[in-house]
């Protein structure tokens, strides 16, 4: 009987694996695309996509908000594991329309999602700004989202980005906090 359960277990997990092996990556990208297009306004073009088993890179995108170019991505890596996802972006490109509130080049941002916190999706940056910390969560109680935004910026935006950071909160390390219910 132990092993009737063992085995069942067993082939399970095979199943589940194999069902995110084989899963169309690259399908279910331009499906998630085409559906996000009328709600966020945001279009990737120019990209070039491979499906690497568990996970989808997609390499040289431009990206556009509302018909405005505003970033150009050399890299994103999307890991889709069962309990876990993750997305890796390098090589951020800002458009020059954002030159005048942060540096346009940010090295690589990083953003997770666990299944053990569903309503919380966590990232981190790291760029000419300086380093951040994301931070959102859903309350489902209120049905609100909190964006909570940790930044410890570069001495170049100290210098050139006064302005933006007079926006932002200073605490006792010296950080710069941004909160805001989205």
């Amino acid at each position: 009987m132990v092993r009737k359960i063992f085995n069942f277990f067993l082939y399970f997990l095979f199943f589940i694996v194999a069902l995110l092996y084989f899963t169309p990556k690259i399908g279910l990208y331009y499906l998630v695309e085409e559906k996000s297009k009328p709600l966020s306004g945001v279009i990737i073009s120019k990209e070039k996509l491979i499906d690497n088993g568990f996970s989808l890179d997609i390499e040289n995108a431009n990206v556009s908000i509302k018909g405005i170019d505003s970033a150009i991505i050399k890299n994103i890596d999307i890991k889709f594991l069962l309990l876990y996802t993750s997305i890796n972006i390098k090589g951020i490109t800002l458009s020059s329309v954002a030159n005048s509130f942060l540096p346009l080049d940010i090295d690589r941002v990083t953003i997770e999602h666990s299944i053990f916190h569903p309503l919380v999706v966590k990232g981190s940056a790291k760029g000419g700004f300086g380093t951040a910390l994301l931070d959102i969560s859903f309350n489902p109680k209120t049905l609100q989202r909190h964006l909570k935004l940790i930044l410890k910026p570069s001495s170049k935006m100290k210098q050139n980005y006064k302005r933006t950071i007079r926006n932002l909160k200073k605490n006792k390390e010296g950080e710069y906090i941004y909160e805001k219910n989205i």
